[in-house]
């Protein structure tokens, strides 16, 4: 039964890494250097690197973090991490509605997968398989229906918070 739920954990990770590449998103992560100097903090050092490359080379932050406190040793020096999509940039208010339609398109190709292995197996094991009358098929339909229904009301929503983050951008840069 374990082994099962960690199969699932896996089958998930992988329905969460296509649904990124179907959405084409470009993980990134920006890596700032910060000593604190009194209340505040001062920055020292960023990065902004691709995930992969973070992921690869996790030595050279450690490097970059160990040089820094040689060179302020009285400080006290952090590093902070910032995953984000390149694509809509550091703007914290749009991983919420990102991630959940990511979780959807998931759960859409899961669904998917199940429709088309019962289907499959159906077709080969029962002789009086219908699909067009098999009421589990036809339940599992619906709830596909619904789960793409989600996906696009996802999407629209991403859509219009991006659209009403430019015009705010916009209208605060005609303001300067």
């Amino acid at each position: 039964m374990a082994q099962e739920r960690v199969d699932d954990f896996f089958q998930m990770t992988k329905y969460y890494a296509k649904a990124e590449k179907d959405l084409g998103v470009q993980r990134w992560v920006f890596i700032g250097f910060e000593r604190k100097d009194g209340y505040n903090y001062i920055r020292l050092f960023s990065y902004d690197l691709p995930r992969e490359v973070f992921e690869r080379r996790r030595w050279v932050i450690e490097w970059r973090k160990a040089r820094l406190v040689c060179q302020y040793p009285k400080d006290n020096v952090r590093y902070t991490l910032h995953f984000y999509d390149k694509r809509l940039g550091l703007d914290v208010r749009l991983n919420e509605d990102l991630n959940k339609l990511i979780a959807a398109k998931a759960q859409v190709t899961k669904v998917q997968r199940k429709i088309d292995e019962y289907v499959a197996y159906n077709k080969v094991h029962n002789l009086f398989f219908d699909e067009n009358t098999d009421a589990d098929l036809l339940k599992a339909r619906e709830k596909l229906a619904t789960k793409i229904a989600n996906v696009q009301e996802a999407e629209e929503r991403l859509k219009i918070k991006i659209e009403k983050l430019q015009k705010g951008n916009n209208y605060v840069g005609s303001k300067k």
